[in-house]
């Protein structure tokens, strides 16, 4: 176990680690991980959950090495030397690790004691001009990591506790993967293009009541589009690094039933790249599998969905005809109508990170499927890349995407939105906000718009200049700050089923 004291200078962990912590006092100490009987028996925090094990392993991660970090900061010290993020804005630590060569890709995934995790790069994947690796003997890679993210503890009702806070405990896991996945290849342009063709390929399927949170489902067949086009049809969309199965498993099983029950059992669901592909592309694939016969839909979508479900509305605006498809109401919960600034090359990690310590804290259906899609867009940034993410550059704000979809006339569909502002409510939350999504990196990442952690809330619901919006406000849904909806739980908060079924029928 190493001392810190504050110093610029390198910390000795043994076994080719060290770390600089200026300013931080504690310590440090380099250990093997927990393996997973023990795990099992004694889970911690930190740990994460069962779901993360599971995403990590199917995604080639191994857990290598653990530091574990209690620490101390006063906030009245200031160090003699510092520190900084590649933007300026934070004190950070470094941690050097033995590099093991052009074959293996590194990471570190930093935990704290209430579930918090945050991914961090080797410092060249983040377009930083200084190198992270000496070669030969004694080689490294270096990370840095926000020393914001420590002193994570919530405070009690009575504390009057900084952004630093003064106690922390984290651990920083040392993650190793192989460059070339056995089954898809070498990691590069298009990676994740051949991850999603075996993992997360595109497909419509049956959308029951009986099987809307399963993974598997009958695809559609004759007989199903004959079925759907005897009335209006209920098409559910999902978003990025999702399901179908996943997206809308939140949703309760007496609202589900109650749609599926007024669309005549007329209901399924689009599954899709969302990684490789952008939403002209989804739709050109979907409007490939349409039969030769008029066919009428409403939309419910999540997300990144809600941009493939505007395409959908308006092919020929996007340059790919006029199907026999008319699309009436689109529903969007969560819909980066606007972008969202996370889909910035500068703050795509943070979306990572955002979402998945929600994702670990706050579980909602089968998080394992979309952990993996996440851990695999960090492996394709960890390497260097941001080819083949074309699905996630669509949601950036004067993105070429965007600014075709909203430069457009207005399609006559009925808009109705559903948006969430965030603030921490109970413990858990208070968990949340105190790592990386804390108030200060939230305010400067979104310039102080109210958000769901993920997408600005204004940009749901309005579009400056795209005269399909604003959105009225007899269609709007604002989900409140005291209700401590995040991005990823809007299904589960009652008001939502709710106002799908206020708005949503055949007829």
């Amino acid at each position: 176990m190493a001392q810190l004291n504050g110093s610029i200078q390198v910390v000795d962990l043994g076994g080719g680690y060290g770390i600089r912590a200026p300013g931080v006092h504690g310590t440090a100490e380099l250990k093997y991980p927990r393996g997973m009987a023990e795990r099992s028996r004694s889970r911690l925090s930190e740990d994460g959950t069962t779901a993360l094990d599971t995403a990590l392993a199917a995604t080639g991660l191994t857990e290598v090495r653990q530091v574990d970090l209690r620490v101390q900061r006063p906030p009245a010290v200031a160090a003699a030397a510092t520190l900084r993020s590649s933007d300026g804005c934070q004190d950070v630590l470094e941690l050097a690790v033995p590099d093991l060569g052009p074959d293996i890709g590194q990471l570190v995934l930093a935990a704290d004691e209430f579930g918090v995790l945050t991914w961090h790069l080797p410092l060249d994947a983040q377009g930083l001009t200084e190198p992270s690796t000496t070669r030969g003997s004694g080689g490294v890679k270096r990370f840095r990591i926000p020393a914001t993210v420590l002193g994570a503890a919530p405070a009690a009702p009575s504390a009057n506790r900084g952004l630093l806070g003064t106690l922390g405990h984290k651990l920083l896991k040392v993650l190793v993967y192989p460059i070339t996945d056995p089954i898809v290849g070498a990691l590069g342009e298009f990676f994740t293009e051949r991850w999603e063709t075996r993992n997360r390929p595109y497909g419509l399927r049956d959308f029951a009541p009986t099987n809307f949170r399963a993974a598997s489902a009958a695809p559609l067949g004759v007989a199903d589009w004959a079925r759907l086009a005897q009335g209006r049809a209920l098409l559910f969309i999902h978003g990025t690094f999702s399901t179908a199965h996943a997206a809308f498993a939140g949703l309760p099983d007496p609202v589900f039933a109650e749609l599926y029950r007024r669309y005549g059992g007329r209901v399924f669901a689009f599954n899709h790249f969302t990684l490789s592909h952008d939403p002209r592309r989804n739709v050109a694939w979907l409007l490939d599998q349409l039969p030769d016969r008029p066919l009428a839909v409403d939309i419910v979508c999540h997300s990144r969905g809600g941009l493939v479900a505007r395409t959908l509305a308006d092919p020929a605006a996007m340059g790919l005809g006029t199907p026999n498809l008319s699309v009436g109401k689109i529903v969007f919960v969560g819909v980066p109508n606007a972008g969202t600034p996370l889909a910035d090359p500068d703050h795509l990690v943070t979306m990572l990170d955002r979402l998945t310590t929600a994702l670990n804290l706050f579980p909602t259906g089968p998080v394992e499927e979309t952990l993996e899609a996440i851990i695999t867009a960090v492996k394709v940034i960890g390497h260097g890349t941001l080819q083949g993410l074309e699905g996630l550059a669509s949601m950036q704000p004067g993105g070429d995407f965007l600014a075709r979809l909203n430069g457009g006339a207005p399609s006559g569909t009925g808009y109705h939105a559903i948006g969430a502002d965030f603030a921490p409510v109970g413990d858990g939350w208070k968990a949340l906000i105190s790592g990386t999504v804390a108030d200060a990196v939230l305010d400067r990442v979104f310039e102080q718009v109210p958000n769901d952690l993920v997408v600005p809330e204004p940009g749901v619901f309005a579009v400056s200049g795209c005269p399909a919006f604003p959105i009225p406000d007899a269609r709007r849904l604002p989900v409140p700050a005291s209700a401590g909806v995040i991005h990823t739980t809007l299904f589960g908060y009652p008001p939502t089923g709710e106002r799908l079924l206020d708005w949503l029928t055949a007829t």
